[in-house]
Formats: structure tokens, sequence, C-alpha cells
């Protein structure tokens, strides 16, 4: 059922939704995020700020409202928020921000949640239910794949409510899910120097990650720059041979990496 308070507040504005845009209203909606979200006397971010439905319920210090359409943006003007009228994904995280929120535009919910995965601030986010499932996946499971690796290796990220699509106007195709996610890239202990080198070398085993770590291993040496004859070589004194890539825990990744590390010298 449309929410007409939202389609009537996008009608003033001359808005009509396009895309990944969704915009929740109902109150059942607001709770199941705002409850999740640890909000109270912080400075937080909001991505996505829309008509500021979600906006004028949160409880905190202080709001930065992140909207890229200039029209909503400029709606939110004046209202006891500092609007950021830009893309997330083009923002420079102001340095007091403590908790981020939102509900994510479905076709850029990657690329932000890898973003606040660098940021390292704790989150509330509502996101596509097969993304939230991928992200809360664990090795073995069958959604696990480099995407899931990627945001266990940044967060400790919880399921924590589904929100139907009846929440939302106009009404998604889907259904949505409420993603806590808790800062957790320090536990791992890989050098900030090393990050983004590990990281491609997960993503280059992730791309065969049903198979053997030693298969697999061969099987990227295009992505892993090393010669087909030099990876079949050492293939066998990696760490974890035996096991499939998407069974290994981020420790088990760590020990891999730094196993063709010291042999790629």
């Amino acid at each position: 059922m449309e929410n007409k308070k939202t389609r009537e507040k996008l009608g003033e504005l001359g808005i009509k939704p396009v895309g990944g845009q969704h915009f929740l209203d109902t109150e059942i909606g607001i709770r199941e995020l705002l409850k999740e979200a640890e909000t109270y006397g912080k400075t937080v971010l909001e991505i996505g700020a829309g008509t500021g439905n979600i906006t004028e319920e949160i409880n905190a210090e202080k709001i930065y409202a992140v909207e890229k359409d200039t029209v909503l943006a400029e709606s939110l003007e004046g209202r006891g928020f500092e609007v950021l009228n830009r893309d997330f994904l083009e923002v420079e995280v102001p340095e007091d921000v403590e908790f981020l929120v939102g509900n994510l535009p479905f076709e850029i919910s990657s690329d932000i949640l890898e973003k606040a995965g660098k940021a390292q601030l704790p989150a509330a986010f509502i996101v596509q239910e097969e993304l939230a499932d991928k992200v809360v996946a664990e090795p073995g499971d069958s959604e696990y794949n480099f995407f899931s690796f990627m945001m266990n290796y940044y967060f400790v990220p919880v399921k924590a409510g589904v929100i139907g699509s009846g929440n939302y106007y106009p009404e998604p195709d889907v259904e949505t899910a409420v993603l806590k996610l808790f800062p957790n890239r320090e536990r791992h202990g890989v050098d900030s120097e090393d990050e983004e080198k590990f990281l491609e070398f997960a993503k280059g085993m992730f791309t065969h990650k049903r198979k053997k770590v030693r298969n697999a291993f061969v099987d990227a040496r295009n992505i892993l720059s090393i010669g087909k004859d030099e990876a079949k070589k050492i293939r066998d004194e990696l760490s974890h041979s035996e096991k499939r890539v998407n069974q290994l825990e981020i420790v088990e990744m760590k020990e891999l990496y730094q196993d063709f590390e010291a042999k790629n010298l």
C-alpha cells in the first residue's frame, strides 16, 4: 500500500522516485532502524536523508544529513540538520562523526558499505535482505563470497531485523533488512600498509572460491602477478592448501597471504 504522506511530499517538490529510490516512512519501519542506531549524545551522519522522515526521528547531539538530490537537500535546510548536498561516495566523512545511519539506495549499497568499512565507524543501515545475508554469511555458507569476506574483515555484522516492502514508497520488489555494523578491522592485525594488497590477494583467490586453495592459487596467478610454473612450484607449501577458498577464516587467509608474500620476494 502506497504511503500518501511520502507521495504527497515528493509531489509537492516535483520529484518522482527513480532507480533504487525507496523512501521509508512508516513508524514501524523507522523504529526498526533507529532502535539499532546508538546515536544518543553523538554526532551522526545519515546517508540519503531524502524527505527527512528518518532524520527527524534521530536522537543525536548533531546530525549531518547527506542528500545527493538538490531539491531534497534544499527541503532539509532550516530543520536543525547540517545538510550536505553531495553523493556520499564523494563526501569526506567529517572527523566528528561517531555513527552512520541510513536507508541505503539499492544500486550503490555495496559501495557505501565498503566506504563505511574503510572509515571504521559503527553503523545501522537498511539494505536489501539478499545483500544483508551476504554480509553476515560465514565461511562455508553458500552465500559467502569476497564481499562477505571483506565485510567480515571490516566489521562484526549483525542482521538485526527484516522490514517488509509495504513500509516504503514506492514499494520495492524485495524485502529489506537492518544491518548493524561494529568496527572490527584492528582485531585482525593486518598492517595498514599491507591492507590493500591483502584484500586484493583475497579477491583474487575468491575468483575461484569453490576450489581448493592449491588449485585456486594457480588459476588466479594472473591476478596475483605470478607465473604458472612458479605458482605450481609453491602451491603445496601454502597454508591451508587443501581447504576450499570459501571455507577460509580471515586469519587463515592472512596466513596464506603471508606465505605468498614470503615466497614471492
